[in-house]
């Protein structure tokens, strides 16, 4: 991978007066990876190119006699709702996924099995039907399935703990990532672009929000970077409306008349990154991230403003003022689109393909302590977290 040049950063110790001369000085060496340079891998040949699931797959089908045995899977609650999971019902999933191991299959009625015939129960926590199974055998795994934050539980997760044996979460430590995207390397770069993504813009910055006092102070981030730039609000917190009826039109708007976007999270935990970015990303549109992740393990390289790499508010805006009057530096934020790409269903899939392999291969046996795990190891910090409030406060 290359290195094409390094930003060096000098950090000043306390107590030290001249850094220039002082002895003590440290000086960190931070390589900066091109657009098309990352660590994301490249893109697999037998990825769906689908942006969601076909409808046909979220209803139950029938046992076909001319399946192989198969890993059951089963779909004990909802998902939002959603019994499918977002995924789909019976062995098709995994085929049209392309998983190296396909001999899997998903249902969501509880009936079409004997419990003790079941491999795996995925529970969702945030469902209102928060019930476990009356009966499970030694070898069925139990997989804690989760997309909200650990400082959005909604109940209290403690008596769940040393029950689940697998996780599937937005967390990158989960024994099945789940992220709200991937991002993958193109296996051939586009052509090359003299675009200016910078022209037809009127408008700073826009910021679609509809819950307007979270624990993690987006809404006073914001109102602090409304001292020096302009910043459309919309949403059930502003006079400002694109109703989410209207997603298409509004993300058409944004990508025409707007150069920022604030993906701000609700959340500031580890790994916690959700659509607020991702689906900016798939816009002309450069995205401003607020939370608490390794910006760099979920997008690629110059792709995003990451607020909290900055040490105020006042930084962040200088630097959003600096790219609007620079269609140059602007521009550079939109090359990594030549390398990598986004996929669409297939970032769901990829979690199922590693389960039903996993069914296959794995006969290790261990419990969860999801208070520990998902809790207190998530990190969450908020608004009155002390390097928090001094960002935002900080002129």
């Amino acid at each position: 991978m290359a290195i094409s040049y390094v930003q060096r950063k000098i950090e000043r110790r306390e107590g030290d007066r001249d850094l220039g001369s002082n002895p003590t000085t440290e000086v960190t060496i931070t390589p900066i990876l091109l657009p098309g340079d990352s660590n994301f891998p490249y893109e697999e040949l037998s990825m769906v190119n689908a942006s969601s699931p076909p409808v046909d797959l979220f209803k139950e089908v029938s046992i076909n006699a001319d399946d192989p045995p198969l890993k059951k899977i089963l779909f004990w609650n909802d998902a939002y709702s959603n019994k499918h999971f977002g995924f789909g019902f019976g062995r098709e999933p995994f085929l049209r996924a392309g998983c190296r191991v396909n001999t899997c299959m998903t249902t969501g009625d509880r009936s079409k099995f004997p419990l003790m015939e079941i491999d795996a129960v995925i529970w969702h926590f945030r469902a209102k039907d928060k019930s476990l199974p009356k009966l499970r055998s030694p070898h069925t795994r139990y997989v804690f399935w989760m997309m909200e934050s650990a400082s959005h539980l909604y109940g209290n997760i403690e008596p769940y703990n040393n029950v689940f044996n697998w996780t599937m979460t937005y967390r990158l430590d989960s024994d099945f990532p789940n992220p709200y995207s991937y991002v993958y390397r193109r296996r051939t770069p586009l052509e090359p672009t003299n675009r200016n993504y910078s022209a037809g813009k009127s408008k700073f910055a826009a910021w679609f929000v509809s819950n307007c006092n979270t624990i993690g102070g987006r809404d006073k981030l914001v109102t602090t970077l409304r001292k020096w730039i302009e910043v459309d609000q919309y949403g059930h917190c502003s006079s400002l409306k694109c109703e989410r009826k209207d997603e298409k039109k509004c993300y058409a708007m944004l990508a025409s008349d707007y150069k920022f976007y604030f993906s701000f999270e609700n959340s500031l935990c580890r790994d916690y990154v959700t659509e607020k970015l991702f689906n900016i990303l798939r816009l002309d549109v450069i995205p401003v991230v607020y939370g608490s992740a390794n910006y760099s393990q979920h997008a690629p390289p110059h792709s995003y403003i990451d607020a909290l790499s900055f040490p105020t508010a006042k930084a962040l805006a200088d630097y959003l003022i600096y790219l609007n009057n620079n269609d140059t530096a602007y521009n550079e934020y939109f090359r990594w689109k030549r390398f990598h790409r986004l996929p669409g269903w297939s970032k769901v899939a990829r979690s199922y393909c590693d389960m039903c392999e996993r069914l296959h291969t794995d006969n290790s046996t261990k419990v969860y302590n999801l208070k520990k795990w998902f809790v207190d190891d998530s990190h969450c910090k908020s608004k009155s977290s002390r390097d928090i409030s001094s960002f935002i406060n900080g002129f």
